[in-house]
C-alpha cells in the first residue's frame, strides 16, 4: 500500500494572493508504524497565484517557499493578470521556478481589457506590455517549460468524471491503451511510482498563432505553450510497479474560468475597432495596432475613455479558481483510512495525525472571480457542484469584496472555513465585514489571513492508496 499526504498554506502576505500545495506520496515500511520508516515516492509543489501589496510580508512568504521546496516549483496556476495576484512572479521564477503554468487564456480584447485596467490604477509597467505582445513568450522567458492557456467556459464546460471508489484502475476510454503502461520518469527506480497526470481537453475556439491544440492523450507536461479547453484538470495517479496499471489517487487540481460578459466585450470590440479604424483583419493585425495606439499618451486616453464608458471603474477581468482535493465519492466509514482525514499537526517530515478528522479536505480558491454576477455564479456553481460535500474551505472571490460576492457561493455542504485574504485596516476591500458576516451566519468560520504570519491558514491531510 502507499499513503498520499497534501499540506496547504494560504499565506499571510496582507493584500494578495499566495498559495502553495504540496502533494507528496509515500510507501510505509512493511513493519511497524514509525512515520520515519516512510520511504518517500514522489513529491509535487504547486503554487495558485503570487503576489501583493505588501512587500514584506511577501517577501517572507516566498523565501519560506524557496526553503521548504528546495528552489523547485511544479505547476504555477495564476488567476488573473492583476498587480496583486501577478507581481511577484519573476521573482518566484528566478529563486523557485514553475517549469508548468496554468493561466487563463486572454484574447487581445481580454488583453487589452487588463492592460487598460492596470493603467487607469497605476499599476501598469514595461512587463505587462510586453505580456500583451506575447503572452507564450513572456512565460517561456521567464522560466516556464510549458504554459497551458485554458479557455473561458463558454456555458457547458464538461466536468471530470472518475470511479465511484478511489483506486480504481484508469480506463480512458479513448483507445489510448498505452497509457497504462508507459515507462516511469524515474530514473533508477522500478518500484511504485506516482505522477501528476495531465488531462486536457481540445480548445473550443480557434488557436491563435504561436500556441497548438492540447493533446488530449498526452500526459505527461511537455514544452511550450498549449491552448486547453474548458474542463482540463490535473489529477495525482500512482501504481504499484512500472509494469502495472496507473490508479486513480483521488486527488485532483481543477482551474476553472468564468464566463466572459459577451455583450458588453462585443460592443467594447466594435468601438476599439472602430476609433482604431480597422476593417476585419485577424488579431495579430489588431495586436498590432493596438501595441501602437498604446505607445501614443493621447490615443491610450482615448482607449481608456471607451474602457471607462463600456466597463466603469474597477472592473474585475475574467479569473480562473482552482479546486484542489478529493475528485471521488468514498462509501467508507468515517475511520476508514482509505478516505481523506484532516491532520491537525505536522511534524518537519511527515503529517502525524495529533487531530485525525474525518471532515472535508477540499480548497477551493476563487481569485477576483465576478461572483456577484448572476451568469458567473450560476456557471461556477455548476462547474463545482459535484464537489459541494468536498469542499472544506474557500478563498473568498476579490479578497472578500463585497462586490464580487453573492452567499450562494457558500452553499457547498462541507463548507467549514472562508478566507478573507487583505489586511483589514488598510480599508482595501468594499464591505469585507458584511461578507465575513454572511459566512458567520450560515455557521461557517470566517478568517482574515492579513500581513501577520500568525494569520497564515494551514491544511493537511492524507489517506492510505490500495491494500
Amino acid at each position: 500500500m502507499l499513503k498520499a499526504c497534501v499540506s496547504r498554506v494560504q499565506h499571510a502576505v496582507g493584500h494578495g494572493g499566495f498559495h502553495t500545495g504540496h502533494i507528496r506520496v509515500f510507501e510505509p515500511p512493511r513493519t511497524g508504524a514509525e512515520p520515519v520508516g516512510h520511504t518517500e515516492i514522489r513529491s509535487f509543489r504547486y503554487v495558485y497565484d503570487c503576489g501583493s501589496e505588501h512587500g514584506n510580508a511577501f517577501k517572507s512568504a516566498l523565501n519560506a517557499h524557496r526553503l521548504s521546496c528546495e528552489g523547485r516549483t511544479d505547476i504555477l496556476f495564476v488567476s488573473h493578470l492583476h498587480s496583486d495576484h501577478i507581481n511577484g512572479v519573476e521573482r518566484l521564477q528566478a529563486i523557485a521556478p514553475a517549469e508548468t503554468v496554468v493561466v487563463p487564456y486572454l484574447d487581445v480584447i481580454e488583453r487589452l481589457i487588463f492592460i487598460l485596467a492596470d493603467t487607469e490604477s497605476g499599476a501598469v509597467s514595461t512587463s505587462a506590455r510586453e505580456y500583451f505582445g506575447n503572452p507564450a513568450g513572456w512565460w517561456l522567458n521567464r522560466g516556464a517549460r510549458y504554459v497551458i492557456f485554458l479557455e473561458a467556459d463558454d456555458g457547458d464546460a464538461p466536468r471530470p468524471g472518475g470511479p465511484m471508489e478511489p483506486d480504481g484502475p484508469i480506463d480512458d476510454g479513448d483507445g489510448d491503451g498505452d497509457d497504462r503502461r508507459e515507462p516511469m520518469a524515474l530514473p533508477e527506480r522500478k518500484g511504485p511510482g506516482a505522477r501528476l497526470a495531465h488531462r486536457l481537453r481540445k480548445p473550443s475556439g480557434p488557436v491563435p498563432e504561436g500556441l497548438t491544440a492540447a493533446d488530449e492523450k498526452r500526459r505527461e507536461a511537455n514544452e511550450g505553450a498549449v491552448l486547453a479547453g474548458a474542463g482540463s484538470y490535473i489529477r495525482l495517479e500512482w501504481r504499484y510497479h512500472e509494469y502495472a496499471h496507473w490508479q486513480v489517487g483521488d486527488w485532483i487540481l481543477l482551474p476553472y474560468v468564468h464566463p466572459a460578459d459577451k455583450a458588453v466585450r462585443s460592443r467594447f470590440q466594435r468601438a476599439v475597432t472602430k476609433a482604431l479604424r480597422i476593417r476585419g483583419g485577424n488579431e495579430e493585425k489588431l495586436a498590432a495596432k493596438l501595441i501602437e495606439f498604446l505607445c501614443s499618451p493621447q490615443k491610450t486616453k482615448e482607449l481608456l475613455d471607451l474602457y471607462g464608458e463600456h466597463f466603469g471603474h474597477g472592473h474585475n477581468a475574467l479569473s480562473m479558481s482552482l479546486y484542489s482535493g478529493p475528485c471521488c465519492r468514498s462509501t467508507g466509514s468515517a475511520n476508514d483510512d482509505r478516505r481523506w482525514h484532516r491532520y491537525g499537526w505536522p511534524d518537519a517530515d511527515y503529517p502525524h495525525p495529533f487531530v485525525d478528522l474525518a471532515e472535508p479536505v477540499g480548497w477551493l480558491g476563487t481569485g477576483d472571480s465576478a461572483l456577484k454576477q448572476k451568469l458567473r455564479r450560476d456557471a461556477w456553481l455548476n462547474f463545482y457542484q459535484p464537489y459541494s460535500s468536498n469542499v472544506g474551505v474557500l478563498t473568498l472571490p476579490h479578497h472578500g469584496s463585497a462586490h464580487n460576492f453573492h452567499d450562494e457561493i457558500l452553499a457547498f455542504e462541507g463548507l467549514r472555513a472562508a478566507l478573507a485574504t487583505t489586511v483589514e485596516s488598510r480599508e482595501r476591500v468594499a464591505g469585507m465585514r458584511g461578507t465575513l458576516a454572511a459566512v458567520e451566519a450560515r455557521g461557517i468560520r470566517g478568517y482574515v489571513v492579513d500581513d501577520r504570519r500568525t494569520s497564515s491558514y494551514r491544511f493537511w491531510c492524507g489517506r492510505i492508496m490500495g491494500r
